[in-house]
């Protein structure tokens, strides 16, 4: 009744990260999703049918991420207190790709494409599981399987939206079982990606022979698709079936969201006004999450730019770069290959300076940490976050703008709204995070 069990411990709390893992990892392949619901797809299936197969719960990292132990595996130890926040890595990179149409498709530079791209062409990586856009509703993020290196620079964005994604994965492993495999994901489908290959079932040992190779952006948090929604209906004031492409960070760095619609049209919204729109839509999982990396993958990126919000508002003040962090023999060497095949280029930089991203998902984890509903478990177990907690709202605050309001700023919704006030905005930029004290290498 193993479906069961996962509706109670994690779906009835709000926990679903909607990865898609539990999809991926069902040995009968019955559980599908409706929406961002996971669900039992075969009409004549019940619970009962499950028997004692635990695989679906045991894959999930709604309420366990299962970091100490993918840790031990990963590094032969765990995290320090120090390391809370950026997990434990060899060294930290500023560095772009150099391919130029990835270099100009890229909301920070690519790095994180270059590595991808260097996994199909050198290492010989058949596919990338990718976020791309629903083929049927292109306003929609959904999972892309990519298999030529050029094809990369369409995917070479973040989406800021939730859609299922692991179980993309299945189609591959059951009809290309010896297919080698690199996997991009945010925190928690790395985490579940880790938890499947500890596991000892078919699925399990699919993972651990053929993803090679897995790569993470920061994640301050996802959006429902009704966030992507708002932006194009209320601040585009477009239609979303009129909408043919999207992208969240098109043009001059920081970029802008760009709507193509099927009469040619080309409609841009500042990146900081759709910033505020998503703050409304999150879900309760991605609010009170407990990661900006999961510190598992082989290599993390985040914007090399602290704070892309204000380079929306005021204008860039840094280079379109990111912060690439090599963390495993794996990662180290897809950094070198894509070096030496002309890929990427990166120097070593330290990790000083406040991240607009990472303030707030620290700032909403304490929050949720001290307010006694079930939040899923952190990197570091027992460990709380101890700072003045400043409501989300106050970050993304805009001089002459309204703040946000909606399910994240509402008190009855968002703990961090009932906290102390914080301190005004001009002053946010003098906190301190755990990155500014650096990490153990």
């Amino acid at each position: 009744m193993t479906f069961q069990q996962l509706s109670e411990a994690v779906l009835r709390n709000d926990l679903c990260t909607v990865c898609g893992a539990c999809q991926l990892a069902c040995p009968a392949g019955v559980v599908g999703f409706s929406g961002l619901d996971p669900v039992l797809t075969e009409p004549s299936w019940t619970e009962t049918d499950c028997g004692e197969c635990r695989d679906c719960l045991d894959v999930c990292p709604g309420a366990d991420p299962g970091t100490p132990a993918a840790e031990t595996r990963l590094f032969g130890r765990t995290r320090t207190p120090r390391e809370r926040w950026t997990g434990i890595f060899s060294e930290v990179l500023a560095g772009h790709a150099l391919d130029p149409v990835v270099f100009e498709a890229s909301a920070s530079g690519g790095s994180l494409t270059a590595l991808l791209q260097t996994a199909l062409a050198v290492l010989g990586t058949d596919v990338v599981l990718t976020m791309g856009r629903d083929p049927e509703q292109p306003w929609r993020a959904a999972p892309a399987l990519v298999r030529e290196p050029h094809l990369l620079a369409e995917t070479a964005q973040s989406t800021y939206q939730l859609a299922p994604y692991l179980g993309a994965l299945r189609d591959v492993m059951l009809t290309e079982p010896d297919a080698d495999v690199a996997v991009v994901g945010v925190a928690c489908h790395i985490q579940a990606l880790r938890k499947l290959q500890a596991m000892d079932t078919a699925a399990g040992r699919w993972a651990r022979d053929h993803v090679v190779l897995a790569v993470e952006p920061a994640c301050s948090s996802s959006t429902r698709p009704e966030g992507t929604r708002a932006v194009i209906e209320e601040r585009a004031l477009i239609p979303v079936d009129s909408v043919v492409r999207l992208r969240y960070r098109e043009g001059d760095y920081p970029g802008e969201i760009a709507i193509g619609t099927r009469d040619g049209g080309d409609h841009r919204v500042a990146f900081w006004k759709a910033v505020r729109d998503f703050a409304k839509n999150k879900t309760y999982r991605c609010l009170s999450c407990g990661d900006w990396l999961s510190g598992l993958a082989d290599v993390s990126v985040s914007d090399g730019d602290p704070n892309i919000f204000a380079a929306s508002v005021d204008g860039a003040r840094e280079l379109k770069h990111g912060r690439v962090f090599v963390r495993t023999g794996a990662g180290a060497a897809a950094v070198e290959a894509a070096r030496d095949h002309g890929f990427f280029t990166g120097s070593p930089t330290d990790l000083s300076g406040l991240n607009l991203g990472l303030e707030r998902k620290r700032n909403r984890r304490a929050s949720y940490e001290r307010s006694g509903r079930p939040v899923p478990h952190g990197p570091i177990p027992g460990h709380r976050e101890e700072l003045e907690i400043v409501p989300d709202e106050r970050w993304i605050a805009v001089p002459g703008e309204d703040p946000p309001t909606g399910p994240s700023t509402d008190r009855s919704a968002d703990p961090s709204a009932g906290g102390q006030s914080g301190r005004p905005a001009e002053e946010l930029t003098e906190r301190l995070t755990v990155a500014d004290r650096g990490s153990s290498r």
